[in-house]
């Protein structure tokens, strides 16, 4: 375990700038195509399999060769909320910003992604693992249909045993988690 956290901490300038740049560049419910796009020619480098387009804007990517999926999930889609900080990554997109830390949740999975391909590339990799990049996490489109309704509709947990998602918690202590069973 103290190897894979040495691994995981190694990535950490590539990591913060990914989100650097996904915060600088935020995109509305269903419009995140420069966001996909951003995570989509990571994963194809780390050697997934990449189907893009699924619930419109999302991105499914697998890995491993035989046992049961477990499927790890990111939102991708930002606010409508103009952004008042001025550090140098502040989003360039008049009224629309990462408020809710979905840019830390994507750069936080191609993270994972990472150390997946790693293991598999070592044979260490015990089974299949998708990733899920959702869009419209935020907001339904005109059918009255989340992101996560549209990847589903797209097959996107054909075969998931198991789905772990993820979401920041400003309120938590640094270096503290909690988690919960269900949705």
């Amino acid at each position: 375990m103290h190897a894979l956290l040495e691994q995981a901490n190694s990535q950490a300038d590539e990591l913060i700038a990914l989100r650097r740049e996904l915060h600088k560049h935020p995109e509305l419910s269903f419009r995140e195509q420069r966001t996909a796009a951003t995570i989509e020619a990571r994963l194809r480098q780390l050697g997934f399999a990449v189907r893009t387009g699924v619930g419109k804007t999302g991105i499914v990517a697998d890995i491993g060769e035989s046992g049961p999926i477990v499927a790890l999930r990111a939102d991708m889609d930002a606010l409508p909320i103009q952004e008042t900080n001025d550090f140098a990554h502040c989003s360039t997109v008049p009224g629309v910003m990462h408020a809710c830390g979905h840019d830390a949740h994507m750069a936080m999975l191609t993270g994972a992604a990472r150390l997946l391909a790693d293991a598999e590339k070592s044979g260490q990799l015990p089974g299949r693992v998708r990733l899920l990049f959702q869009p419209s996490e935020e907001a339904s489109d005109d059918e009255n249909k989340s992101g996560a309704t549209r990847m589903i509709d797209d097959g996107a947990l054909d075969g998931v045993a198991a789905i772990f998602g993820l979401h920041v918690g400003a309120h938590m202590e640094k270096g503290k988690a909690f988690v919960r069973a269900g949705p």
